[in-house]
């Protein structure tokens, strides 16, 4: 996907993540993946968001996105979330959540990590014990020079890691999850508590429970963050 908003409300072109993909494909993709998963061959249906309505997805909770249970009666809730690749591109972050400053002076919206420095810690928002460790610092590549030791990575460092050292980009739809809470796009289904609250338990044992017994690895966690982000 490769989009940018500009002040007049209309998207144009920019690079942006890999993992930046349409919503509508993600959501494809999504529903392909869960269908073989361990969760539905387990009984129980996940339902994924449905497509658009007015710019905007018909979302869930955890744990009613993970039981399939959409209430018949009344509209249903929407979220208008916006993808990590969004957040890399926007600059005016809703507060206490900061950019920080990009050094590049040839690139002042340079995706590479390295050139960011300040900004919130992602460990000033979220658990880096345990699993969530990654997050905390990391050396950070330079091209043709020694990697660049990071500590405390910030959150948009962390939306800049990409794949190789964001294994699913965990990270970097988290913190697109708490900027989009923040914002309210998706409140009441997914708030900055909830956003914590699912991140810390994952670093914490390695998993995400949704309801009693049911096990999301960061994989799952980003699946279901997909259908709550617009563009």
């Amino acid at each position: 996907m490769t989009t940018k908003e500009h002040s007049n409300g209309k998207m144009a072109d920019q690079n942006l993540p890999q993992d930046a993909t349409s919503p509508a494909q993600s959501v494809d993709e999504s529903r392909r993946r869960f269908g073989k998963s361990g969760l539905a061959a387990g009984g129980v249906i996940i339902t994924l968001a449905s497509r658009p309505v007015l710019g905007a997805w018909a979302c869930q909770s955890p744990s009613g996105f993970q039981s399939g249970n959409v209430s018949s009666h009344g509209q249903p809730t929407l979220c208008e979330g916006r993808t990590p690749g969004y957040w890399q591109a926007k600059k005016d972050w809703p507060s206490p959540y900061a950019t920080g400053t990009c050094t590049n002076k040839k690139n002042i919206s340079s995706n590479n990590p390295v050139d960011w420095i300040g900004g919130t810690p992602f460990s000033g928002t979220f658990n880096c014990g345990g699993n969530g460790a990654i997050y905390q610092s990391a050396c950070l590549p330079v091209k043709d020079a020694p990697c660049k030791p990071t500590n405390p990575l910030s959150l948009m460092q962390i939306l800049l890691m990409g794949g190789k050292d964001d294994r699913y980009q965990l990270g970097a739809h988290i913190t697109a999850a708490i900027l989009n809470a923040k914002r309210g796009w998706t409140s009441p289904v997914l708030t900055e508590q909830a956003v914590k609250a699912m991140f810390n338990e994952w670093a914490t044992k390695g998993y995400f429970e949704p309801s009693a017994g049911v096990k999301w690895s960061g994989e799952d966690i980003v699946t279901y963050l997909k259908t709550t982000m617009t563009l």
